[in-house]
């Protein structure tokens, strides 16, 4: 039964995906990413993960303190997190960390974590009915205004909208 809802959820994604394609192709793309996380049978998505490489720039992070950090942020997401503990991770200074990061991954740090915790939360509302002020806290926001101003400038529309359109 669980998985017929999925399959369910999916398929009206793809189908809004299909309908926004010519109009609006950021709000195809999110369907389609929505609908693979949904079908994905891993925990995580297949882009961002830490495993995922990345073209190496000159100024960027090593491979190995790439992979350290987005490591360590996929496993703790729900926890706070700044740019001095993931600095210390790989040993550089928060501003040479933050500069190498951006360079490497192509986001600042703290953008990178808040869009990890963005996919997280869409993953929990699709998969549960916890409300959202749980899942906030779950997905390590300060509160549920924070969650919502942020997956509103990301997603352009509010987590309670989106919840309703797509699950």
């Amino acid at each position: 039964m669980r998985e017929e809802s999925s399959v369910e959820r999916a398929q009206y994604l793809l189908k809004q995906a299909m309908t926004s394609l010519q109009t609006d192709r950021d709000v195809a793309w999110r369907c389609l990413t929505d609908a693979a996380t949904l079908l994905s049978t891993d925990t995580q998505p297949q882009h961002d993960t830490p495993e995922s490489p990345y073209t190496f720039r000159p100024g960027g992070l090593a491979r190995w303190q790439a992979r350290r950090t987005l490591a360590y942020i996929e496993d703790n997401l729900g926890a706070k997190l700044n740019v001095g503990q993931l600095a210390s991770l790989v040993a550089l200074s928060k501003s040479h960390f933050s500069r190498s990061f951006s360079r490497a991954i192509g986001s600042p740090p703290m953008v990178y974590v808040a869009g990890r915790r963005i996919e997280q939360a869409k993953r929990m509302m699709m998969a549960t009915r916890e409300p959202l002020s749980h899942i906030a806290l779950a997905c390590g926001f300060s509160d549920q205004p924070h969650f919502n101003k942020l997956f509103r400038r990301r997603m352009g529309m509010s987590p309670g909208i989106w919840r309703r359109r797509f699950t």
